[in-house]
């Protein structure tokens, strides 16, 4: 009777290994500009989406224990009494720095047109087939997050979840989406514009530099550190290239930058060339005055 029940207790462990979900995400709401009815409607709202993101399975990798820990801040700008909310939220995710116990923000995107409908108590399901204003636009975000990730770890390797997030945009204008889906230009961010980008063969460059940031960069510091220093500063000239090549900066550099540009400066710190701040003016040139003030920090 034991071996029977050290048996069964095994197979539940088994199965919840292999559906262990991979994503733990915190979801925080501003409702202040809502309603008092409106803000009624959404006293669900956090837990819903949260079970959402953390009870689906995105990707058939094993993850074990690890989770990638993801960020949504949902500001609520309207609501009309059709329960039809207007939003902006703030999307952010990390992933750990080898060797150290401090993390990297692998995206950080502020997303100002979203719209949607909320009922309270609604079932949120998971359908790949279906365009959802609501659900749609998170299961986008969560590829991406995905994405970048993958993308952190080895070159390209998060094709396979920008692919998904590019069907859901493409879903998104065979059915109305709304405002943000399409693509724009290279100065608005949209999300139609932004996974285009990722994905267009044109600045792959981006990509790889993205992936040698991170893996031969960041994951260096500690153990070979001025190598990783190099390796960073050789990603970041790519960059710079690619944007000299085609005489402007896209949206990805855009927010590649305003993701990195606090942690570029600091890798920088202690280099042994103190004109790495003059190179870092010229490739990111948007954040010049972060970098010319770590050019005179101490040491």
């Amino acid at each position: 009777m034991k071996n029977i029940i050290l048996l069964v207790a095994c197979l539940v462990c088994s199965i919840f290994q292999l559906t262990a979900q991979e994503i733990e995400c915190d979801v925080k709401i501003n409702v202040e500009q809502l309603t008092a009815e409106g803000r009624e409607n959404l006293s669900d709202f956090i837990q819903q989406i949260k079970q959402y993101i953390e009870g689906y399975k995105w990707t058939k990798v094993d993850f074990g224990d690890l989770k990638i820990k993801c960020s949504m801040e949902i500001f609520f700008l309207g609501v009309t009494e059709n329960k039809r909310y207007t939003a902006q939220a703030f999307i952010g995710s990390q992933r750990p720095i080898h060797k150290t116990d401090r993390n990297t923000a692998t995206i950080r995107v502020l997303d100002d047109k979203w719209e949607f409908e909320y009922v309270r108590s609604q079932s949120l399901i998971h359908d790949e087939f279906r365009f959802d204003p609501l659900l749609s636009f998170i299961d986008f975000y969560m590829y991406v997050v995905l994405g970048q990730d993958f993308d952190s770890y080895k070159v390209y390797d998060g094709t396979i979840y920008f692919e998904k997030a590019v069907d859901i945009v493409n879903k998104s204008r065979g059915s109305g989406g709304g405002k943000g889906w399409e693509s724009t230009s290279q100065t608005i961010y949209s999300r139609g514009q932004f996974i285009d980008e990722i994905l267009n063969p044109n600045f792959r460059d981006i990509r790889k530099a993205y992936f040698t940031y991170h893996y031969n960069g960041l994951d260096l510091l500690q153990s070979k550190h001025e190598k990783a220093q190099t390796n960073i500063l050789t990603a970041l000239e790519s960059i710079g290239k690619l944007r000299d090549k085609i005489n402007q900066q896209t949206l990805l550099m855009r927010l590649f930058f305003d993701t990195k540009y606090q942690e570029i400066a600091e890798s920088f710190l202690d280099y042994s060339d103190r004109s790495v701040y003059e190179k870092l003016v010229k490739i990111d040139p948007s954040h010049q005055n972060t970098y010319e003030e770590y050019a005179y920090k101490p040491r």
